[in-house]
């Protein structure tokens, strides 16, 4: 009996290949395990995070018709963000089936990257073994009731929400500048913009420039969220 028959069995595969499966859930610690070598999962996770890009957006998109585009990029963020695809991950058990090296035994429950990056290779080897239309009902009822329901919050983390939203949609990061800083030594202000693709998305104020940054981060995820329809 396969090792992967209780994933199978939750999943409904009757997989084709199953060295799809065993390469999706090795991780980069296992090379060298007992004098060998071995494939690891970031092929299948570069593939498996362009699947569940698309069905989230399409999910996002018909679910949520009152949104405007930075609301769907806002919305999609919050689920394919590293701690949303982490707890999937684990909802669906698939932690217990990594194959790590002897460094990294027993932490990989407490390691998000690691369990973000299970998920998304998962969904590869499954496009892969059984094609768009399998694998789209298999991440579709992953995702579909927590999309349906849900809604936009900005998190305690400007900076970190404003990365993920763009990046749900581009590869791009965001950038900060300071704009203008005055007042003396022991009582500054500053004002910085953040910008994305070379456009200025918004500006903030504060009183040193973490503060200022956070502010046009936040500024900017507002506006996201309350663009006015066209």
């Amino acid at each position: 009996m396969s090792e992967f028959s209780p994933l199978y069995r939750q999943f409904k595969i009757l997989p084709h290949d199953e060295e799809l499966y065993v390469l999706a859930f090795t991780h980069s610690s296992y090379n060298g395990m007992a004098g060998t070598r071995h494939q690891d999962y970031e092929r299948l996770e570069f593939l498996g995070d362009s699947v569940v890009g698309m069905v989230t957006s399409e999910l996002c998109y018909l679910y949520h018709p009152e949104m405007e585009q930075g609301e769907l990029s806002i919305l999609k963020a919050q689920f394919i963000r590293t701690q949303s695809e982490a707890s999937y991950a684990k909802k669906l058990g698939l932690d217990h089936f990594i194959r790590v090296g002897a460094s990294f035994q027993g932490k990989v429950a407490d390691t998000p990257n690691v369990l973000e990056d299970v998920f998304e290779s998962f969904i590869g080897a499954v496009f892969l073994d059984r094609g768009l239309d399998f694998v789209y009902a298999l991440v579709r009822a992953v995702f579909e009731d927590d999309i349906k329901n849900g809604s936009i919050h900005i998190e305690q983390n400007p900076k970190s929400a404003l990365q993920e939203a763009m990046q749900a949609d581009h590869k791009e990061s965001v950038v900060y500048k300071i704009i203008e800083e005055a007042g003396p030594s022991h009582d500054k202000h500053f004002i910085a913009a953040v910008y994305f693709e070379d456009q200025e998305l918004a500006r903030g104020e504060g009183p040193n420039k973490k503060a200022a940054e956070t502010a046009a981060a936040s500024n900017a995820l507002t506006k996201m969220a309350k663009a006015p329809k066209e």
